[in-house]
């Protein structure tokens, strides 16, 4: 077949006779009727019509006529498609007349389009020259439902990249239809298998998730996408005696390496090491990781070089075999016809992307040893692929704490990439090897250029009233910069607090006011605020109790009615005329699938759906304080402690709290009045020793769950609430007075809720939650109590004898008259910690921070306090016979009358202290800085201070 064939389409003639029934005019028609009669969600149905008119019309077999039904075909579901992503922006003009008009006018300007297809049409669908008309049309059509010249703009300029995946689509669902073009045209498409098509219509779709809209715009992530910066780890080469290893803080021994995370990984694809097949992106919520994982999948697919197969982990169901997983996946995304990974037809070359180790993480069994499970699987199968040359590569990004969790399975070098911020201070720098200069850029300046740009309002760089010091660590990270400049550009007011919860509480306000464009939502016409949050607020938590960021209708549903919000819920109903869908597309959730044959939602943004929880949480607070304290008023009201928590049990039981979901609990009880807190304090102190002498009762719940499930809702109901009442103590700085019924309660309780640490990078989450606690007298022998957070808890009289308290972070507590004998308190920080008469024995203090600590009258005969720092710290009269106090800072120190027989200073930092009347019979001071120090009438009778300086 010739290379030049080809012919000329236009739109045939029998459709120029027929313009009612298949013309652009009964396109835009229908549309804008959808709009105006506010049929929200339905937009396939407003342009059915419109597209099965042209099939109806008996257009000949001609590949001109087939061409044109295949790319009018394709242009429909394009801009169908743009107007339901972007139906939130559309408002009805009071003047209906004038939409026919536009209409009209809009399909003149189509009428004298002329258009060839040839190979390069197939090539390069995008460069169609009907689609330039056809964008400035589509345009006009959209400022007609108040959309600015901006958003117009932006809406239409993404119609290329919808039109090539309709066309794949299109041409998949009736290859019989356009047979014909096969046999005239001689292009990759056209003649492309079923498998090679299965993978361009694949490759359209990765472009397409990348201009969709973002949340309450019209502009896309690719339109405003920043490149991210990231860095590993890298050993500090030199000394690697034991003396070294132990005397270095662990994060010491890495060196941070900045580079730029695109290129890293395109060299990482391009070196084809099959030793070397995984790598992880490491970042917290909000990073940007499920962005640059979605930007990096379409161009590496468009590039050609590699298959890419893109899998977010909230819509993988993980089994013991990653090849059958992978095979439910693709069969149930529906794209590709065939399993990847199967071994009859496993592609030569695949990178799979899985994004959000986390998400996997929440499907069922404990969150760490799923992902454990599935990190092992995948690599016993890249093992297995890879065995004689490099077939599969795998990228996998996670939440920080969840890889950290999984440290141990990767091991390569640069193996984990960290992200950093859009921005990093001058003073932060310093912790980086950044040889190539990347953190020099303040790359916040680079987005908000763009995203002025991109939403008309013309902003060049950061605006002066949100670079401030107090909100870097918000502007710095990509989803909050993008939160912050919503609630900025709409209200035009922003809380320079810096609480995220405040920046969400005003986003609520703009989504239901839709202020900006002058017209509220049709969804919620009618509603009030305060019921429009308090229904999300339901749903979030409808998706919390789920899987943590998908829910479904009856799901939705059955929590309503549980809150006797029913009536509630049939008001929006009535409103949104088709249910609750409407409301779920339109604000924060998009489809995702179907579960049980029931359409599911998920939130757009997961940290939307932690932060309505979290306020659902603190409602529930404030009402059980009520409910209470109506009970104590009139024994006929209320609730009493059994009722309170029996609800609290149906809200927090289900599912287990994390750092995440507190974070937002902790920065919500910031916003509330202190006074009211204050309560809320007391009545779950007041809770806690409740249940802890009669227990959680579950016994009350209807249905009544079997015992294992009822025992794990009653933990983690128990977790929630020890940590909202810390949540509380943070705000009060109030300890709070727990009635401990024995001495040992407490630690029964933690060890409950601890339960068993699968690797030691586990983090515990309860343990996150002891500042404040009012301990004196509890017994914690031999408890493990690693990176605890015990600042300013009273454990005044507690016994720790052989606690593991490394990392633990005790500032400003009570340890007078603690027995911490032979307690491990590695790296733990002490500051200002009152440990007067504290029994420390034999305790490993290596490394910790006891500056200006009390530890007056205490015993650390035979403690280890190598590399401590216990500047300014009061050890009058204090025993550290044979202490071993190597590289110990000691500046100003009081050790009046202390003893130190035998201790071992070598290399301490003794300048200025006080060491009156101090024994320091035999005392090891080799390199002792003594400069200033007070040694009157101290005994230093047989010490060595050799080379000492004093």
């Amino acid at each position: 077949m010739s290379d030049t064939s080809g012919f000329s389409v236009s739109k045939p003639v029998a459709l120029w006779n027929k313009p009612i029934n298949a013309d652009f005019k009964e396109l835009f028609k229908s549309l804008g009727k959808g709009v105006i009669n506010g049929v929200l969600g339905h937009w396939g149905e407003v342009a059915k019509d419109a597209v099965e008119a042209t099939a109806a019309i008996g257009l000949g077999s001609a590949p001109e006529e087939v061409a044109w039904l295949l790319i009018y075909r394709s242009l429909v579901e394009a801009i169908v498609s743009l107007v339901k992503g972007n139906q939130e922006l559309l408002f009805e003009k009071p003047n209906k007349s004038d939409l026919d008009l536009l209409c009209d006018r809009l399909n003149d300007s189509l009428v004298s389009i002329e258009l060839r297809i040839d190979q390069d049409f197939f090539s390069r669908p995008k460069d169609l020259p009907i689609l330039e008309p056809i964008k400035t049309a589509f345009a006009d059509w959209l400022k007609y439902f108040s959309v600015n010249q901006a958003q117009a703009q932006t809406i239409s300029h993404r119609l290329p990249t919808y039109f090539v995946l309709a066309l794949h689509e299109e041409w998949a669902k009736h290859p019989e239809k356009y047979a014909c073009l096969k046999e005239e045209l001689d292009t990759p498409f056209t003649q492309a298998n079923e498998r090679e098509q299965s993978w361009q219509r694949y490759l359209a779709w990765l472009q397409k998730q990348v201009e969709e809209p973002m949340l309450l715009e019209a502009f896309c992530l690719k339109q405003v996408y920043i490149p991210l910066h990231a860095y590993y780890k890298r050993k500090v080469a030199g000394e690697k005696s034991e003396e070294f290893k132990r005397r270095v803080r662990e994060d010491e021994k890495y060196q941070r390496v900045v580079l730029d995370l695109k290129t890293e990984l395109e060299a990482w694809l391009e070196k084809g090491d099959r030793h070397d097949a995984i790598r992880v992106i490491s970042g917290g919520p909000g990073s940007g990781k499920s962005s640059f994982a979605k930007i990096f999948a379409a161009n590496q697919a468009e590039k050609g070089k590699i298959s890419i197969l893109f899998i977010p982990l909230h819509h993988f169901e993980p089994s013991d075999d990653l090849v059958e997983a992978v095979g439910k996946f693709v069969r149930d995304e529906g794209f590709l016809r065939h399993n990847p990974l199967d071994k009859d037809k496993a592609d030569s070359h695949l990178l799979i992307i899985f994004d959000g180790l986390d998400e996997l993480a929440m499907q069922g069994k404990v969150a760490t040893e799923t992902a454990q499970q599935f990190v092992r699987e995948v690599e016993k199968k890249i093992t297995r692929f890879n065995r004689s040359e490099t077939r599969l590569k795998v990228l996998i990004s996670g939440r920080e704490l969840v890889v950290q969790a999984n440290i141990s399975d990767f091991r390569q070098p640069q193996q984990i990439l960290h992200i950093l911020p859009y921005f990093v201070t001058e003073d932060e720098r310093k912790n980086y090897i950044d040889e190539q200069n990347l953190l020099q850029q303040d790359q916040r300046q680079i987005w908000w250029h763009k995203y002025g740009n991109a939403s008309g309002r013309a902003y060049d760089c950061l605006p002066e009233e949100l670079n401030q010091d107090n909100l870097t660590e918000i502007t710095a990270q990509p989803l909050l910069n993008y939160l912050v400049a919503l609630s900025f550009s709409q209200q035009n007011k922003f809380p320079t607090d810096g609480n995220l919860n405040a920046i969400y509480a005003n986003l609520l306000t703009a989504v239901y006011q839709r202020g900006w464009a002058g017209y509220q939502h049709p969804a919620i016409r009618g509603i009030e605020e305060k019921d429009f949050v308090r229904i999300l607020e339901e749903i979030a938590l409808a998706s919390w109790h789920g899987d943590g960021r998908t829910t479904t209708v009856r799901e939705i549903e059955a929590h309503c009615e549980n809150s006797n919000l029913i009536r509630l819920l049939d008001k929006f109903q009535k409103s949104a005329k088709f249910g609750v869908i409407p409301l779920l597309i339109a604000f924060y959730f998009r489809e995702c699938g179907v579960n049980e044959q029931e359409k599911t939602f998920e939130f757009t943004h997961k940290s939307f759906g932690e932060y309505l929880t979290a306020k659902r949480i603190v409602r529930e607070v404030r009402l059980i304080y009520k409910k209470l304290k109506d009970r104590q008023n009139d024994p006929d009201e209320g609730w009493d402690e059994r009722k309170a928590l029996k609800r609290w049990a149906i809200l927090c039981g289900a599912s287990p709290m994390d750092e995440y979901l507190f974070k937002f609990v902790a920065d919500e009880m910031l916003l509330q009045n202190v006074s009211d807190v204050e309560n809320w304090q007391q009545t779950l102190w007041h809770l806690i020793g409740f249940m802890l002498r009669h227990g959680m009762p579950m016994e009350r719940l209807t249905p009544r769950p079997d015992f294992q499930e009822e025992n794990r809702q009653a933990r983690n109901a128990e977790e929630a609430l020890l940590a909202v009442l810390n949540a509380c103590a943070r705000v009060t700085e109030t300890v709070s007075k727990i009635q401990w019924h024995t001495p040992e309660a407490f630690g029964i309780w933690i060890s409950r809720l601890q339960g068993q640490r699968i690797t030691i990078n586990t983090d515990v989450f309860c343990l996150n939650c002891l500042s404040f606690l009012d301990l004196q007298g509890c017994v914690l022998v031999f408890k493990d109590i690693v990176q605890a957070n015990l600042e300013r808890a009273n454990l005044k009289g507690a016994n720790l004898k052989g606690a593991n308290l490394v990392r633990a972070y005790l500032k400003g507590a009570n340890l007078e008259g603690t027995n911490l004998e032979g307690a491990n308190l590695v790296r733990a920080n002490l500051e200002g910690t009152n440990l007067e008469g504290a029994n420390l024995e034999g305790t490993n203090l290596e490394g910790a921070n006891l500056e200006d600590a009390n530890l007056e009258d205490a015993n650390l005969a035979r403690a280890n306090l190598a590399q401590a720092n216990l500047e300014r710290a009061n050890l009058k009269e204090v025993n550290l016979a044979r202490a071993y106090l190597k590289g110990a800072n000691l500046k100003e120190v009081n050790l009046a009358r202390a003893n130190l027989v035998r201790a071992y200073l070598k290399g301490a930092n003794l300048e200025g202290a006080n060491l009156e009347e101090a024994n320091l019979e035999e005392a090891f001071l080799v390199r002792a800085f003594l400069v200033r120090a007070n040694l009157e009438r101290a005994n230093l009778e047989r010490a060595n201070l050799k080379e000492s300086k004093r």
